[in-house]
């Protein structure tokens, strides 16, 4: 009968041990599930609800948008984000941030390191002229402003491109980190994944393709591809220098090199033959 009591007790404790790890790690699940779709913050109705939080002066020793040291009133970006999202049912791991602009823009990156370089949304600039809430921005002879916000790190290099300093912002958005991946990654022809990946980091944030991405440039494959209009090799030279084909062109120069570019216009052909409505 001892011996009965004894595998018995042994039992009781290791259901209760299982069922106790299987417990912690169901809420340890459940504090860090990945964002399924996404969350969005609209920063000028928090602003006029008052709910941006404190204000403190920021100082960028050298601002990649306007190349000089700048001096802004901002709020953290990080306490917004915080007061609005519940981050402990979200992997950041796993998740990005989406800063959408209101030309179109839509710049994005990891929220993990957005978190981690601890960012500041300016919304005045306290060196705008007389009478002015922002410094006119110049950028390839065209004029433009940042207002109403400006996303800035007073402790990260300009040089870093892992960083986004978006201007002219109202939105943010939390989405799954591989969102854009799995709708455009080249499944069936793994030999273009380089145009894949520089299409990811020099184009979609003012291109979309089949919807996904930014709209400051025209969607690229829906309903017609752009591989289906342009000529392929003057398109392969536009995308390596656009200035050449038009005065004031809104497109930058991206640096890339011709074979570059050829990469990533094979990449938008064989999206071409993919074409989905999002």
């Amino acid at each position: 009968m001892k011996t009965i009591k004894i595998h018995s007790i042994i039992s009781c404790l290791f259901i209760f041990g299982l069922f106790s790890c299987n417990q912690k790690k169901e809420l340890k699940a459940e504090k860090t599930t990945t964002i399924p779709t996404e969350i969005k913050l609209d920063l000028l109705d928090l602003q006029q609800k008052n709910k941006l939080g404190k204000d403190t002066i920021v100082t960028i020793v050298n601002d990649p948008v306007y190349h000089k040291a700048k001096k802004y009133k901002g709020v953290s970006a990080v306490a917004i984000i915080k007061n609005e999202i519940d981050l402990t049912k979200i992997d950041p791991k796993n998740t990005k941030i989406v800063f959408e602009c209101i030309d179109g823009y839509k710049p994005e990156m990891p929220l993990e390191l957005f978190l981690s370089a601890k960012p500041y949304l300016a919304f005045e600039d306290m060196d705008a002229p007389k009478g002015k809430q922002w410094e006119t921005i110049l950028k390839d002879g065209n004029e433009m402003n940042a207002a109403p916000f400006y996303i800035v790190y007073p402790s990260v290099s300009e040089k870093d491109s892992q960083y986004k300093w978006p201007y002219n912002l109202i939105k943010i958005y939390l989405e799954p980190l591989h969102k854009s991946t799995l709708e455009l990654y080249p499944l069936k022809d793994r030999k273009l994944e380089a145009g894949y990946n520089l299409f990811q980091k020099q184009c979609l944030t003012c291109h979309s393709l089949n919807g996904i991405g930014g709209t400051m440039g025209p969607e690229l494959n829906y309903p017609k591809s752009v591989t289906e209009y342009w000529k392929e090799k003057e398109l392969v030279d536009y995308i390596v220098n656009p200035a050449s084909f038009r005065h004031k062109v809104k497109m930058p120069t991206l640096g890339l090199s011709q074979q570059q570019s050829q990469q990533i216009v094979d990449y938008l052909k064989y999206m071409s033959e993919n074409k989905k409505k999002n």
